[in-house]
């Protein structure tokens, strides 16, 4: 067996288990890090992998295209293996919990922060991680190009773990200095590198 035979292999095998620990992280919903951290990782080798199949531009495009067809063949399963539904008589309308004013402004604004914090600062914490790698790679002589490449598809593969692994987290200060400590540190890095 040759070597791009072989990297065609770790890069499928990669790449199925990627999507499946992604997907057991999504059936989890609670207490799922370990899940979307090792399937985010899994994807990752899987493009690498790729990548060393026929070069960092066409195999790492392939890479993205098995994960692609692997993804959709699992949502495709999850969806014949899901039984039909029924379309329930009209719910009763619930009442709200709180009526005090003060105590919906509050849920409000918690949502608000969440909101924030899920979309914006795990975004800006992907971005600096990101360009943390970037320096990373290009001081360990990694060529131009593909390391743009590769980091390119690391921002969107953080982003998205990231956003999932607070998601699931219920209390709101570990949520906080979860992503505020992913955002600051790589973000002082790069200063003091700068």
């Amino acid at each position: 067996m040759d070597t791009v035979t072989l990297w065609q292999l770790i890069g499928i095998a990669a790449a199925v288990g990627g999507i499946f620990l992604l997907h057991k992280a999504w059936k989890k919903r609670f207490n799922s890090g370990l899940d979307v951290l090792g399937g985010g990782l899994l994807v990752l080798l899987s493009i690498v992998a790729w990548s060393h199949t026929s070069g960092a531009d066409k195999g790492a495009a392939l890479g993205i295209i098995v994960v692609v067809l692997v993804g959709g063949l699992a949502v495709l399963m999850t969806a014949l293996q899901t039984p039909k539904r029924t379309r329930k008589a009209k719910r009763p309308v619930r009442e709200p919990a709180t009526e005090h004013p003060q105590a919906r402004l509050s849920l409000w604004l918690q949502r608000v922060y969440n909101g924030i914090l899920l979309f914006l600062i795990t975004g800006l914490a992907a971005v600096f991680l990101s360009a943390a790698s970037f320096m990373l790679l290009r001081w360990l002589g990694m060529e131009h190009s593909a390391n743009l490449t590769l980091i390119a598809f690391l921002f969107s593969i953080l982003w998205a773990s990231l956003a999932v692994y607070l998601g699931s987290q219920r209390m709101m200060l570990r949520k906080s200095l979860i992503i505020l400590g992913l955002a600051i540190g790589p973000a002082a890095a790069l200063a003091l590198t700068s």
